[in-house]
């Protein structure tokens, strides 16, 4: 089986120079830059470059993926912008890395799993995960908690990095039962178990998001001046204009105008403890519910055995695979019936019969030995 990695960069607070698309096309026959991005794609060779040393120059986001199980989400953010010393809480050894420069900071999501998980294409996947930039930009936190659980449970039942069961979870981000399609398209991509949603869900606050209609009520607290000021910034296009206006506004909100609740951290131990139960009892309901329709079916055989058997012999008499493959499958079915009525020995004994019969009959014979109709497992 071939390599295949795949890397897409995108440009979205400024558009590539033609220089850029230059020296970018120069890397590699296998691209066409763009205004706004670039796509390797390889099935031997490697990216000849340093992520994020082109993401630094060039680009505002990355997404990579290998068919030998490393995921990647890069993107790059005015460093003005970012609440890092709340983002930093999410920041793991094998998980979130964080880049500091003067200008600007950069988020490196990534997973590796050796030996490769539910590899897929890198196809269209940018496009989908975009949108989770500016969410951060907005200090919704959902993927970095995300990828923080994932990697911290994968690194203690891995044995590596530093964390361990008494580590605390940092902030669990409001609205974790509610996932946009950016965040379900994060959650496929990088594999993250659901039931550790459903857990993380327990301490997630469900009111806390300000939404844009109720900063509008705080846009009288701005003097006339600065209201002015931004409406000129707002013409002239000012980049992250939208994003500075709500923080600003949010400089007004008063903490006792938001609803609260008492939080409390649990330890990754704690997280995985209940992740392991809610899996318990759903393994448990899942085999009371095969076993009740188990039970379902031996009724319903029970009450067609006579029938079942008189359509064995039919099948068997037709003398061609098709026929024998047919008998086969109801034999299995007889068989089964017979072990719930504690009647095995009595299936042995027609078994028996039906072979002696059908002795000069070698694809019949074959089928019987190869689906072990005899032996009880």
């Amino acid at each position: 089986m071939s390599e295949y990695q795949f890397y897409e960069f995108r440009a979205i607070d400024k558009p590539l120079s033609k220089e850029d698309k230059a020296q970018i096309g120069s890397w590699s026959s296998r691209t066409n830059p763009t205004n706004t991005g670039a796509i390797f794609t390889y099935n031997y060779g490697n990216f000849p470059k340093d992520e994020i040393a082109v993401v630094e120059k060039y680009f505002d986001a990355m997404f990579s993926i290998s068919n030998w199980g490393t995921t990647r989400l890069i993107f790059k953010f005015p460093k003005n912008l970012l609440k890092l010393d709340r983002i930093k809480q999410y920041s793991t050894e094998d998980g979130l890395k964080i880049i500091e420069k003067s200008d600007f900071v950069i988020l490196d999501i990534e997973y590796s799993e050796e030996g490769g998980g539910n590899w897929m294409e890198g196809e269209g996947w940018l496009t989908s995960l975009i949108s989770l930039r500016d969410d951060i930009l907005n200090e919704d936190y959902r993927c970095l908690y995300l990828i923080w659980i994932k990697n911290s449970i994968a690194a203690i039942e891995g044995g590596w990095g530093n964390i361990n069961s008494d580590t605390y979870e940092p902030q669990v981000p409001e609205q974790l039962n509610e996932l946009n399609g950016a965040l379900n398209d994060f959650v496929e991509i990088f594999e993250i178990d659901k039931d550790y949603i459903t857990v993380a869900v327990k301490n997630s606050k469900l009111n806390n998001v300000v939404k844009p209609i109720e900063l509008a009520l705080y846009l009288d607290r701005l003097c006339e001046n600065e209201k002015q000021e931004f409406l000129v910034r707002l013409l002239n296009d000012e980049p992250f204009i939208s994003i500075k206006l709500k923080t600003r506004l949010k400089d007004f909100i008063d903490i006792s105008d938001i609803s609260t609740m008492e939080e409390s951290k649990r330890t990754i131990g704690e997280i995985m403890q209940k992740v392991n139960k809610i899996k318990r009892e759903r393994k448990n309901k899942e085999k009371i519910e095969r076993e009740e329709k188990q039970v379902q079916k031996m009724l319903k055989l029970e009450g067609q055995e006579i029938e079942i058997w008189a359509e064995v012999y039919r099948l068997i008499a037709e003398k061609n695979a098709k026929g024998y493959d047919g008998a086969i499958k109801l034999l299995k079915e007889l068989k089964d019936l017979s072990i719930y009525k504690n009647r095995f020995s009595d299936f042995c004994n027609k078994l028996e019969m039906v072979r002696t019969k059908y002795s000069r009959l070698s694809g019949l014979t074959s089928r019987i030995m190869a689906a072990k109709l005899i032996a009880l497992k």
